[in-house]
């Protein structure tokens, strides 16, 4: 019982006991318009991207053309006589 007197002790000058009360809206708008002024520059990731982009493009041109021609192996022999009426 003793242990409950305290608690309801410690409750009731918790109760009593007034908040302290600061003005941080000029610091918090402070902030908020350093992160609007703050400009992060993408231009070279977007350049770095669309370069990128082109050089994937031209690989899967040229991979597919290799593809083409491995998966026939014979057609290096024909290659030649493409033009060629054959009879």
């Amino acid at each position: 019982m003793d242990t409950m007197k305290i608690i309801e002790k410690l409750a009731q000058t918790a109760q009593n006991e007034t908040a302290p009360q600061y003005n941080v809206s000029a610091e918090v708008m402070l902030r908020i318009n350093n992160l609007r002024q703050e400009k992060v520059a993408l231009l070279p990731l977007e350049l770095f991207a669309g370069i990128t982009a082109v050089a994937a493009s031209i690989v899967t041109f040229f991979s597919i053309q290799a593809w083409r021609s491995i998966v026939d192996p014979l057609i290096q022999l024909f290659v030649p006589f493409q033009g060629v009426p054959l009879w």
